[in-house]
């Protein structure tokens, strides 16, 4: 017998046991991250510490030339019920986000954009904030003891197949145009340097046009 053989020998056989209460810890794990408010809320967190190093950042790049328009026939309601229409903004720049609670990643970026609204909201940069969740009271929970003032909006008829996102969150950025200045599927750190001057230099433009 060699060496090798000798040593294998030598080593303890797994017990199937152990086989499955590693497998069954494993799976669990899996499961409170997937299927739990605390799973969620945990990601949510490690992903906002990826977001705050800079390293994932949208793309702010700017085509003076883009020539595809935004369909502004989306209609939405607010956390109140009352009745919105995208069109309502029409000549203004938009920051246009779909998310939802269940979604870490939605929630892991949620800080940043209330920082930008901060920032740079006005009557020529609006923000709609569009939850995809199913209960209305899931959202308003979540927006109150977030202490958000980002305006919170529901959908409220068919979605436009330019707006039908197959990933949580994604964003748009609507120029007065009413053109798509920028498409961001997957989350971001929104409030950096480059995507305020970004959307402000999109108002300014604005501004300019109506002089």
């Amino acid at each position: 017998m060699s060496k090798s053989d000798e040593n294998q020998a030598k080593r303890p056989k797994r017990s199937w046991k152990r086989t499955a209460l590693e497998w069954a810890g494993l799976l669990a794990i899996i499961a409170f991250f997937r299927y739990t408010d605390q799973g969620t809320v945990v990601q949510s967190w490690l992903q906002r510490g990826l977001l705050a190093t800079g390293i994932m950042q949208a793309d702010v790049r700017y085509a003076e030339n883009h020539d595809e328009p935004a369909n502004f026939n989306l209609k939405l309601t607010t956390l109140e019920g009352e009745p919105a229409l995208l069109s309502d903004y029409r000549g203004k720049v938009i920051f246009l986000n779909f998310w939802a609670t269940w979604c870490p990643p939605c929630l892991a970026e949620m800080p940043f954009i209330q920082s930008l609204y901060e920032d740079v909201a006005s009557e020529d940069i609006v923000f709609v904030m569009v939850s995809t969740d199913e209960e209305v009271e899931t959202a308003q929970r979540f927006i109150d003891a977030k202490g958000y003032t980002l305006p919170i909006y529901r959908l409220a008829g068919r979605v436009p197949a330019q707006y039908d996102v197959r990933t949580l969150p994604t964003t748009y950025v609507i120029s007065p145009s009413g053109n798509m200045a920028t498409v961001h599927v997957g989350m971001a750190n929104y409030n950096t340097r480059g995507f305020r001057k970004f959307l402000k230099q999109m108002s300014v433009t604005r501004v300019l046009e109506d002089i």
